[in-house]
């Protein structure tokens, strides 16, 4: 039998097991240093030096052996895009594009499920590449850009993420806090998207926006498109308790107010989601409970009480996550971003089948050593390399998949 279809019938088995029982997991506290995790060693990784920090980062899929990267800079306005070439283990930096100043930095990227764009999470706003014409290190690659601000509303303030529907329709934008003379709690603002071509361009009509808690920095869309899962790191200024927001995504474009369905807690400060490509498990990293959450995404709906599957002990402040190994694999980004006593940076590799069965507990393999505040991940397109934007060391981290245990 295929490997694979084992790994995942074996996954499927888990769930099933964890789905037919009532028994909670308990949700994890806030905790300052992690315990102490085994090393792994024999993990082969390589590094690449930038010279901004490295936020985003994605493999192109149009262009062969070509990812890009976010530099976020060092100052308001200096923001960037690296092009790699990924052809060798580490990969190499072939150009860098600049922002229009107007920018504050360069966050999350998202690529177009065609493969043409490069969605740049940016300032207030998204400035939008040309993939192949930012390949090319052309100067003029900019092809559109999108803002918040309309007659009615402001644009929110700190752009982190952006999520684009599968037919790359709508944009959905995860804005860490509301407008800046507000205060306001943080937004997803929701744009409908225009593409020609001859010459390219993109420009995107702001439908409206959906408040939520404080500091939305992630957003992941089921596989049918219907429901979109935010992550906001805390419920009110003086709670340390972040949220899960569970959207309707037809009701989000046209009366954003009444789009949440469910709102379930998620430890202190949850920040990034995975979802199975089932649709069944969203994952969730939890900064400063340092660890891994794992729910089933119809209880989020019907039994929010019994909806985690597994509370996974990690690293010190983890952010981002990725799967590895055909989704055998968890790896988070364990940030250690505060510099708690006793903790370090590293990436924990998490066992999804042993998480599933046993609520988390044993479920970390290990810590691959990174430089300094990793904090997201890319995977190449045939899953044997991940790339990590080790952010204050200023470097990518190219990582060996085939070595990862």
């Amino acid at each position: 039998m295929n490997k694979f279809l084992t790994s995942v019938s074996k996954a499927a088995v888990a769930l099933l097991l964890l789905a037919e029982s009532t028994t909670a997991v308990s949700l994890p506290g806030c905790q300052v240093t992690p315990p102490p995790q085994t090393l792994l060693p024999s993990v082969r990784t390589a590094n690449l030096t930038l010279p901004e920090s490295p936020f985003g980062i994605t493999y192109a899929t149009l262009q062969e052996n070509i990812a890009f990267v976010s530099l976020f800079g060092t100052s308001f306005g200096m923001g960037n895009i690296g092009v790699l070439n990924t052809t060798n283990f580490p990969p190499s930096l072939l150009h860098q594009l600049p922002l229009p100043a107007s920018y504050e930095g360069a966050e999350g990227l998202a690529l177009s499920h065609c493969g043409k764009y490069l969605f740049v999470a940016a300032g207030e706003g998204v400035v939008v590449f040309d993939t192949d014409l930012a390949a090319a290190g052309s100067p003029f690659s900019i092809v559109g850009n999108l803002n918040g601000t309309t007659p009615t509303q402001n644009a929110g303030n700190g752009t982190v993420q952006v999520t684009l529907s599968a037919s790359d329709d709508i944009a959905y934008v995860s804005q860490e806090f509301g407008p800046r003379e507000s205060a306001s709690p943080g937004n997803i603002d929701v744009f409908s998207l225009s593409y020609s071509d001859n010459p390219s361009s993109v420009s995107g009509t702001a439908l409206g926006f959906l408040s939520l808690g404080i500091a939305v920095v992630s957003s992941v869309l089921s596989p049918a498109g219907d429901i979109l899962y935010a992550t906001s790191e805390v419920d009110g200024w003086n709670s340390t308790t972040g949220t899960i927001s569970v959207i309707n995504t037809t009701t989000l474009s046209t009366s954003p107010g009444q789009a949440v369905m469910s709102i379930v807690d998620a430890g202190c400060q949850p920040v990034r989601t995975v979802l199975s490509s089932s649709g069944e498990v969203l994952w969730v990293t939890v900064r400063e409970s340092n660890h891994l959450l794992a729910f089933n995404t119809s209880r989020l709906l019907t039994e929010p009480m019994f909806a985690l599957l597994a509370s996974v002990q990690v690293g010190a402040a983890p952010v981002g996550l990725t799967f590895a190994k055909n989704e055998t694999r968890i790896l988070t980004a364990d940030s250690n971003r505060f510099n708690y006593p006793n903790a370090t940076s590293g990436l924990s590799v998490v066992d999804v089948q042993k998480a599933l069965e046993t609520g988390g507990d044993g479920a970390v393999l290990g810590r691959i050593p990174t430089g300094l505040f990793p904090r997201e991940f890319a995977v190449s397109n045939d899953g044997q390399t991940v790339l990590v934007s080790d952010y204050s060391s200023k470097s990518v981290q190219a990582v060996d998949v085939a070595s990862i245990p």
